[in-house]
């Protein structure tokens, strides 16, 4: 899901004397917009005075374009600058800060889990005696988290899942739980997510009883693409980080899952996996 925003600047031209017997050259008025889309800005250049151009974009590349667009590399701030030069060979300049947020290559609206096949950071396979689970995928960007899950399973059995979330990355606070180890675990999330069923809960009390509360929030999860083939089931899911406690601000997320059984008669399986630490996703990286 990309993002975007708009960013409208003037800069004004610093006016530059020369002595008092010569005429003053004047300046170019350097003028430009920037709009940015995921990776991809464009700089709109309203610039008058000026004959030629030349734009540094502050990651090592250089453009000679009036109003070019620049895909930048990643993550990041950058400070691009736009060189004006007027017919008399004054060059006037004028820069300002990007910052670039991180982008996820997941589509939910596209019919397809291809999209996946991008996504290397967080790529988690079953643990050792897992029958149920066969792997996970993990991504994010500004607004949400990104959920890939692959299991032996059908869609018809409407199984039953537990999402563990440490939302502030803090093992201090939370429910302490031996399934997922390294993380307090502040928001769960549950229910048959494929029978539109799926509820958000807090933790309260010590961390060592499970106690949540039902956090009456809606909305906080889209169901992308669902796939069956023979008997592994995949689906895609994303969260809303501005929804979910905690995870518009934390710089970290840990986050394990349980499947049950649709009528609650047996645990199905867990990933990472039972015993094993849950999944850190570092939003800072």
């Amino acid at each position: 899901m990309r993002s975007f925003r708009y960013i409208f600047f003037i800069i004004a031209a610093a006016l530059i004397s020369g002595c008092s017997d010569d005429k003053v050259t004047p300046d170019a008025d350097v003028f430009y917009e920037v709009s940015i889309n995921g990776n991809d800005v464009t700089f709109t250049n309203k610039t008058t005075g000026a004959v030629s151009y030349k734009w540094d974009f502050g990651d090592g590349t250089t453009s000679e374009e009036e109003s070019p667009v620049h895909t930048y590399p990643g993550k990041g701030k950058y400070v691009p600058t736009l060189y004006a030069t007027t017919k008399e060979g004054k060059v006037t300049e004028g820069s300002t800060v990007l910052y670039i947020a991180k982008t996820s290559p997941v589509k939910l609206d596209d019919n397809s889990l291809a999209d996946w096949d991008h996504v290397t950071d967080h790529d988690i396979t079953a643990g050792a005696g897992e029958t149920y689970f066969r792997r996970a995928k993990f991504d994010y960007d500004a607004s949400y988290v990104y959920v890939y899950l692959e299991m032996n399973s059908k869609a018809a059995n409407a199984d039953i899942f537990d999402f563990y979330m440490d939302t502030d990355n803090n093992a201090g606070t939370g429910l302490l739980t031996g399934t997922f180890p390294e993380g307090g675990y502040d928001v769960l999330l549950e229910g048959a997510v494929l029978a539109n069923w799926f509820d958000a809960f807090y933790h309260k009390g010590a961390q060592n009883a499970f106690t949540f509360d039902a956090s009456g929030v809606t909305e906080f999860y889209t169901l992308g693409t669902q796939q069956q083939e023979g008997n592994v089931l995949k689906f895609e899911l994303r969260l809303s980080r501005a929804k979910l406690k905690g995870l518009a601000a934390t710089t970290g997320l840990r986050i394990g899952i349980e499947a049950t059984k649709g009528d609650w008669s047996a645990t199905l399986g867990d990933i990472p996996g039972k015993g094993l630490p849950s999944v850190l996703i570092n939003f800072e990286q």
